[in-house]
Parts: structure tokens; sequence; C-alpha cells
């Protein structure tokens, strides 16, 4: 290994001592495997509005790099710890190196990889004849202890299969789910990738594991960034390395649009795997690597308070424009989900935490949270009784706040605009520079930024293409 990496992996070791404590303990961990993309392409791309609603509600992993590049051998730091096999092309599976089927069967855990397109059960093929499964996106099948005759081969499964063990409740405690090579962006787009992950997710979001007061934790990976131009290792080392990806960490422990800035790689992921299902020892590289211990909840998992806290706006205020409406329930029972009303009028269906911008209409408002439990009954609710003006006819601004100092390159822009006249898009600008354009007459998107000063300014639009209003506002990014 490098010396570079090395150099990396002993920083790691000094700002992770203590991460393994900050990780929850779960016994239901799932993996699922994207491919070949950078975070600049994902992070604020419109065309992946799923997945940037997922970094919203969850935790980016902002300053995360993949060890290196070619699939095979990067996927392998995620379940061993080191690069293990160079060749994409193998169809051996005699590698006795340590891997983390091997540590979860010591434990008595159940695993499963799930691979779009993969013929049958225990496939052991470079390719599926459609040409659609790719042998080197399944890594757990290339060591010993997945070997045909061990009984462990037919777990690699068609990710049909996924779809019966959620409605028998036949879950396993690892996961490993590669879409096929159009669904995981290999080959295909990443909008398509973004729709497969939207039609696929919340199903696995819906699991008891996944809801509030479960143990799931959920992360979404990329092998590599993009193949010849991007060798990143960190932010200030720019050759050497796979490239920087957008990793999330999804579930109910996870800190609510949580963005870390630890330079994490892939060992780091199998580290927090470790962690949280007590795997010891962790194999390869992971074993010194610090868990991402940093986007969890401490003791999330225990002493619910049972309680719907509206965060904002608060009770009696008066706003002016669009209304943002924060708040978290906490119950010592699964929460299924949610409700928004205001003054009798159902506003939305959302998670045990809600982050929600509203247009509302100008006078008294009375804003009541509602929880259910797995019966859809109503657990309790709570209410803020709030006034709004009505914005005049322009564009407000909601994110960043002026003279607000971004601690990270990655920039939440929060913008509506209120017309009398349909509006027909908004287009957001900084530094004089087009970010992107927008329908309707909000925006929410992130945006991948250098460190400065900054003026955002966004633009609402009328169906003839002129400017209605505009609305700047100056902050830093750090």
């Amino acid at each position: 290994m490098p010396s570079m990496r090395l150099c990396l992996f002993s920083m790691l070791l000094i700002v992770g001592s203590a991460a393994a404590q900050d990780v929850p303990r779960s016994s239901h961990v799932w993996v699922i495997n994207e491919e070949n993309h950078g975070f600049e392409d994902i992070v604020g791309n419109p065309q992946m509005p799923y997945y940037n609603q997922l970094i919203s509600e969850y935790g980016l992993a902002t300053q995360f790099y993949s060890d290196q590049h070619s699939s095979l051998p990067a996927l392998m730091w995620f379940v061993a710890g080191a690069d293990i096999e160079p060749n994409n092309d193998t169809v051996s599976c005699g590698h006795t190196e340590d891997n983390v089927v091997r540590e979860l069967l010591k434990q008595g855990y159940t695993w499963k990889s799930y691979q779009e397109n993969l013929p049958y059960a225990g496939f052991q093929g470079l390719y599926s004849p459609d040409n659609l499964y790719y042998r080197r996106h399944n890594p757990l099948i290339d060591f010993s202890d997945v070997c045909p005759g061990t009984g462990q081969d037919t777990k690699s499964v068609p990710y049909t299969q996924l779809a019966s063990d959620l409605a028998e409740s036949n879950v396993v405690n690892y996961a490993w789910i590669t879409p096929n090579v159009n669904d995981d962006a290999h080959n295909g787009t990443v909008q398509g990738a973004d729709q497969w992950l939207e039609a696929n997710v919340p199903n696995i979001l819906a699991r008891p594991e996944f809801s509030p007061g479960g143990d799931g934790i959920l992360f979404i990976v990329w092998d590599e960034s993009d193949l010849g131009s991007d060798n990143r290792c960190s932010a200030t080392v720019s050759q050497g390395c796979g490239g920087r990806t957008a990793t999330l960490v999804i579930g109910p422990q996870v800190k609510r649009g949580y963005q870390s800035t630890v330079t994490y790689h892939n060992e780091n992921v199998l580290a927090t795997v470790c962690a949280a299902m007590g795997l010891s020892p962790c194999p390869g590289a992971a074993q010194n690597a610090a868990p991402m211990g940093d986007f969890f909840t401490a003791g999330s998992s225990e002493g619910a308070t049972n309680s719907i806290v509206i965060s904002n706006p608060g009770n009696g205020a008066t706003i002016t424009g669009a209304v943002h409406l924060m708040a978290t329930a906490s119950e010592n029972q699964p929460i299924s989900h949610t409700e928004v009303w205001d003054n009798g009028r159902k506003l939305g269906v959302y998670g045990a935490q809600i982050d929600a911008i509203y247009n509302l209409a100008a006078g008294g408002h009375t804003t009541t949270v509602l929880d259910l439990d797995k019966s859809y009954k109503v657990i309790r609710g709570n209410s803020v009784t709030y006034n709004v003006q009505a914005l005049m006819n322009g564009v407000q601004v909601i994110s960043p706040t002026p003279d607000e100092t971004v601690g990270m390159s990655t920039v939440h822009v929060v913008a509506q605009a209120n017309e009398s006249a349909p509006v027909n898009q908004m287009q957001v600008w900084d530094n004089g520079v087009k970010l992107g354009w927008y329908p309707g007459a909000s925006v929410n998107q992130y945006f991948n930024l250098a460190p400065g000063v900054h003026v955002v300014t966004v633009l609402d639009i009328d169906s003839h293409y002129y400017v209605l209003h505009q609305s700047s506002v100056t902050y830093s990014v750090q």
C-alpha cells in the first residue's frame, strides 16, 4: 500500500479512536452498491432528486474517497478491507483472506447478496445471459467461505427474491444489494439509477428495522468515482486513489440532514459494520480504520422521550412568506409515520423527522403534527399557533441565511417565489455563475462550491422567460 495511504490510515486512527463507541449496535446492516460516478455528479444534480432527498433526510459523507479504481478490487475494500482480487474477470472463489461473511457466520448472523438479473441462486458465471449482471459487482462470492459446497454460495440470489423475503419478514442481518449495470449507473444514467433507488429503497425503509426505534443501518456506496478523471484520495491529495464519492448513511439512528466533513474510505464502511454488529476481528485494514461514528445520534435506540417537539416555527411567531416547519416525534413504540395538518387541512405525511417548507395563506394558523403507530392510530399530537404575513411579489431565499458561514463545500439552497403571475421556472446563480434552473416556484437543491465569499441569487421567471423578481444573499463557504 502506498505510503500516502498509510499516512491517511494513521490520521483516521487518531480521528476515530473512540468512534466505535458512537456506533449503535445493530443486527440489520445493508449495503446498496452503485457504480462509477463521483460526488459532483450526484450531489445537487437535478436528475437525482430522490438521492438528494435522502441526503436531506439522513447522512452524507462529504469527504469520502474510494481506495482505488477498478470495480472488484475497489469493492473488496468494503467487504475484506483490502483489494484482494485485481482481476475483474475472475470466477475463482478460493480467496482465504478474512472477509465480512466469515465474521458474520462466526457470530451466527444471516446474510444474502441480492443481485439484479442474476440468473439463479449460486450462479458462478462472469455475466448473465442478458449481460446485465456482472460478477465483479458481487464481491462476496470470491472467498472460500462462499464456494459451492459450503452451502453459502446459494446466499447469492436474484434481486427478485428480496420482494418475497420482505413480504414474509424473512430478512437477513446483512444484505449486499447490487442493481443491474443499467440501474446502478455503470452502463446507464444517473437519472435511471435514481429512479431505481426511488422505486426500491422505500420498501426497505418501511421495514421495522429502519423505522423509528429500529436498529437498521443502510449504506448507499459507490465503488469508485469517474474512471480516468478523478483519482483523489482526499481534499488535499489529488492522485493515487479512486476519487471522491457520495456515500449515504441511512437509518433511524442517523443524525437528520447530517453532512460529515471527516475523510473516509471504503474500509471505514466495513469498520462501521463491524462496530455495529460486534464483529471481531474486523477484516483487513478495517480492523484499524475509524468507524463512521459521527453519523449517529448518541443513545438514539434507547430512552425515547415520548413526545413531539416542534422546533420551528415558534409559538406566537409572525412569519413573512414561506413557513419552515421542523419537528421530531419520539416514542417508545414504532412510529409508522407522522402527519402535518394546518387549519384542518392535511399538508403531508413524513417519517419521525419533519423538515418541510409550506406556502400558506396570510392570516392565523394552527399547525398540528401527529404521530401514528403501526395500526395507523394516533399516538399523540402537538400544535403551534402563529401568524403568516403574505410575501409581496418576489423571491424569498430561505437557505443559506445572510452572512451565514457554511462549514462544508456542499451548500443547501432553498428558495420560494410568490407572484401574481404564474412562475415558469426558478434559476440559481452564484457569484455570477448559473448553477441550474428548476420548474415551478421553489428551489431545494445542493451545490458543491469553492471556499470563500459567495453571493447566491435566485430569479423567478414567467412563461415568456421574463425575470419577475430576484433576491440575493451573501454568505461564506469554509
